[in-house]
């Protein structure tokens, strides 16, 4: 397994780690900053990181 596909795979775990943080602090009534800011993190991790390592990293090593 390539270092690129070890990064997304870690990743996309943390963002979805995150996501389901953040729909926990909605369930549980948190403050609405909390649960922006854990959504906000998640897509990053799920969406952001994924497609950076995919269309930058990836495309250098060929």
């Amino acid at each position: 397994m390539t270092p690129q596909v070890t990064l997304t795979i870690i990743s996309v775990f943390i963002g979805f780690f995150l996501f389901t943080a953040s729909f926990a602090s909605f369930m549980y009534k948190k403050p609405a900053k909390v649960t922006w800011t854990l959504f906000g993190i998640a897509v990053f991790f799920i969406t952001v990181v994924p497609v950076t390592v995919a269309v930058f990293w990836a495309t250098l090593i060929n």
